[in-house]
């Protein structure tokens, strides 16, 4: 059995819910996303932002990741592992990010703020606290929005309002047939997303 047939039999399985596979999933590719948050926290926070690194548990983001992905693996439509490390990379990268707006919100009285972006430019800020409360209570109802929509929907919402994968990389993630399959998908989702958070004002 090839490589990628193993791989692809392995998914099969573990949507199914095959706990032996969901752990065998899981021990094969935990190194994987452990490698993606320690990037992500131990090179790109810890070096710009080394006071609230402390604060993040690359344990818990990890955690986080897996009980996603392991239960919740219908969004995943690529063939191969490639694309798959690629589709963990997206959702270790929301992850750090809702953590980052979490503690964003808890910097509310007045010290320095982080200006969360795709690229993770966290040099600080002195902010207005009145700014911060407004810019998070957008951030969860967008978050809160993009949750009613399904799985392989929601991946694609996030990663690109976060700018996190190119639609290039989202059609071999999630299953599209190509690149502009996947901009045509991404803009409709936009599209009702909108409607969505008109309606929720």
């Amino acid at each position: 059995m090839s490589q990628t047939s193993e791989f692809l039999d392995m998914l099969e399985r573990a949507r199914a819910g095959d706990r032996q596979v969901l752990e065998e999933f899981a021990q094969r590719f935990y190194p994987v996303v452990q490698r993606l948050v320690h990037q992500r926290l131990a090179v790109d926070l810890r070096r710009s932002q080394p006071w609230l690194s402390a604060r993040f548990s690359t344990g818990d983001v990890v955690h986080s990741v897996f009980e996603s992905v392991l239960w919740d693996l219908e969004a995943f439509g690529g063939q191969n592992e490639q694309a798959f490390v690629g589709y963990l990379a997206t959702l270790v990268r929301n992850r750090v990010l809702d953590a980052l707006r979490f503690h964003q919100a808890a910097q509310r009285d007045g010290r320095k703020s982080l200006p969360i972006t795709g690229n993770f430019d966290l040099a600080g800020l002195e902010a207005d606290p009145a700014e911060l409360a407004v810019a998070a209570e957008d951030s969860a109802r967008l978050i809160a929005a993009i949750a009613k929509f399904e799985p392989r929907v929601r991946h694609l919402l996030r990663a690109r309002i976060e700018g996190l994968a190119s639609f290039r990389e989202l059609a071999e993630q999630l299953g599209y047939g190509s690149e502009s399959s996947a901009r045509r998908a991404f803009f409709e989702a936009q599209a009702h997303l909108t409607l969505e958070l008109g309606d929720s004002e």
